[in-house]
């Protein structure tokens, strides 16, 4: 009887073994075949037609591919880049992470979060996109991202007519000439350059990288890292007196500080303000917005006694980079994604809706207006982002400082100083 109890004991138990290893297995293929799911933020958020060519290009993906599922959030520019300092600090970043290229990425790739990309750089390099392209994003020989766009940080888009209704056939070739217009357009009740610095960055990367860049020269920010030059020398002091003196001739609207980059841009839509200056991101929303304006596109006039006037600030940008924390297969996912989005129909894509690309790709059907951004680009060459080029703490400071110089709280002798005593 007991010999009995221990075989049926013994079968049952072996039984409970087989079915827990069958559940087990089954569960483990199920998680095996089940789809990847990355995390991907992004800012692609508000009426840019390049966003919208972007999450196609995602929501095309996740169509097609089965096996992945890219799931984004969409955060807006000035609020995203405070989060991803917050998230890197913890260590939360998302599994894909939209990124700019020079000292805004070295930071992550330093704290460790992000994942070179070197074994799949191949797949683009000196087909799709040209080796030199992918220097921006790359932090002491390691790539880190694929660049999506070429970005012009600089450029001034004006309504021709406004300047007419002034007596301005042609926009002004010379800063002394540019100051008499904006007076001019002041006087009859016109704001002259609409300009939304909310978010800090405007001021420093629209206006002062490429002014500093020709002023100061294209070398200088290089020549100060490395100790050759300072901030407090004269003709850096003088491009930041050319932003004070653009806020003391009333240039700007009052609420400058108090409005974001896209705000700006309604002032000029709008028909209250004469011109208004960001990157060429904004040329597919000129395009799309402001189709009963006549409108223009210039750089700024040539200011006297300038070392770089052919200088035009510009960078890559879209950039999607992986954390670094990703199991093989979700780091497979991700490659598979990135060699889907990174193609030729996106750069096509950009070039329809006015954005510039690193890819070697070519379409018929551009806006007249993209022709016009084309053509003037062409007589310049990209000189220094400040942002991309000055360490994240000098940026803060610059960013913050050029707020106050606008608001009248500081002058660009001390601004100078300050900038200076935070790099020392």
């Amino acid at each position: 009887m007991r010999q009995n109890s221990n075989f049926l004991f013994t079968v049952v138990f072996s039984l409970l073994l087989v079915g827990m290893l069958l559940i087990f297995n089954f569960e483990m293929a199920l998680a095996y075949n089940s789809p990847v799911e990355l995390t991907f933020w992004n800012i692609w958020v508000g009426p840019n037609p390049d966003y919208k060519v972007m999450i196609s290009r995602v929501e095309e993906f996740n169509k097609s591919h089965s096996d992945i599922n890219i799931k984004m959030q969409r955060i807006p520019h000035d609020q995203y880049k405070t989060k991803i300092k917050i998230q890197a600090a913890g260590g939360q970043l998302p599994d894909l992470i939209q990124t700019w290229p020079g000292e805004e990425l070295r930071p992550l790739v330093e704290g460790g979060t992000l994942m070179p990309i070197d074994e799949i750089v191949g797949y683009w390099k000196n087909n799709l996109i040209p080796a030199s392209q992918f220097k921006d994003y790359s932090i002491d020989g390691r790539v880190y991202a694929i660049p999506g766009n070429i970005v012009y940080t600089h450029t001034i888009y004006y309504n021709k007519d406004l300047l007419k209704s002034v007596g301005y056939n042609e926009f002004p070739g010379t800063y002394n000439e540019f100051k008499v217009l904006i007076k001019k357009l002041r006087g009859n009740n016109i704001i002259p350059i609409a300009l939304g610095n909310k978010g800090k960055w405007v001021l420093q990367s629209c206006f002062l990288s490429t002014i500093g860049d020709r002023v100061a020269g294209e070398e200088f920010l290089t020549k100060v890292m490395e100790g050759k030059k300072k901030f407090t020398d004269p003709e850096f002091i003088k491009s930041l007196k050319v932003i004070k003196e653009l806020s003391d001739i009333k240039a700007f609207n009052l609420d400058a500080n108090s409005l974001n980059n896209i705000q700006q841009r309604q002032y000029f839509y709008q028909g209250k303000a004469a011109m208004y200056v960001e990157g060429t991101w904004a040329l597919g929303d000129v395009i799309n917005k402001a189709k009963n304006i006549d409108v223009g596109v210039a750089t700024f006039p040539e200011i006297e006694g300038e070392k770089a006037p052919k200088s035009l600030s510009g960078v890559s940008g879209y950039g999607i980079s992986l954390n670094a924390n990703l199991s093989k297969k979700e780091k497979e996912a991700a490659f598979q994604f990135l060699k889907y989005f990174y193609s030729e129909k996106l750069y096509k894509g950009f070039l329809k809706v006015g954005t510039f690309v690193p890819a070697k790709v070519t379409v018929t059907d551009v806006d007249p207006l993209m022709k016009k951004e084309m053509e003037l680009v062409q007589k310049y060459h990209i000189a220094p982002v400040y942002d991309a080029v000055l360490p994240v703490d000098i940026t803060n400071v610059l960013n913050n400082g050029l707020q106050s110089l606008i608001a009248g709280m500081i002058t660009p002798e001390k601004l100078a100083k300050e900038l200076q005593k935070s790099l020392d």
